[in-house]
């Protein structure tokens, strides 16, 4: 399961320093595709991201999110003997892809499928906590107890 493809991670690397190949990405990318998972698994449904098998199956936004995490750690791992406090560059696209992720928990930007359809980030409503309004009054209070 790959959420980017090589090109996803590619187009956030300077052209004239570094670009990906597929096998220095593997490992990245499994580690890109947990954090995605982990971090909007509260607000899409785990069968909807069990759909997203592929680049091709996979909402833009969430290939985007995941070429630029898998870009960061790996622009950061290529240059760090150079930079011993870390490469700011790698730092501002993991920002961007943690900030992209922060706007579709908090509902400031949606996932659009790939069939072109809005994916839905509301799975937890009222209903989804029990008791709930809708729920019937208790029969028995701690009042009736000690009044």
């Amino acid at each position: 399961m790959a959420y980017a493809a090589l090109s996803d991670v590619n187009k956030h690397l300077p052209d004239d320093k570094a670009q990906a190949m597929d096998s220095e990405i593997t490992d990245l990318s499994i580690e890109a595709d947990r954090l995605v998972r982990t971090r909007i698994g509260s607000v899409v449904d785990l069968t909807t991201m069990s759909l997203w098998l592929d680049p091709a199956s996979t909402p833009e936004i969430i290939s985007t999110i995941s070429g630029l995490l898998i870009a960061a750690q790996f622009y950061a791992k290529l240059v760090a003997e150079d930079e011993a406090d870390g490469s700011a560059y790698a730092q501002n696209l993991y920002d961007q892809a943690m900030a992209l992720l922060m706007d579709i928990r908090n509902g400031d930007a949606i996932i659009i499928g790939v069939d072109g359809t809005e994916v839905d980030t509301d799975i937890l409503s009222g209903t989804s906590f029990w008791p709930n309004a809708t729920t019937q009054e208790p029969f028995f209070k701690v009042a009736d107890a000690w009044s």
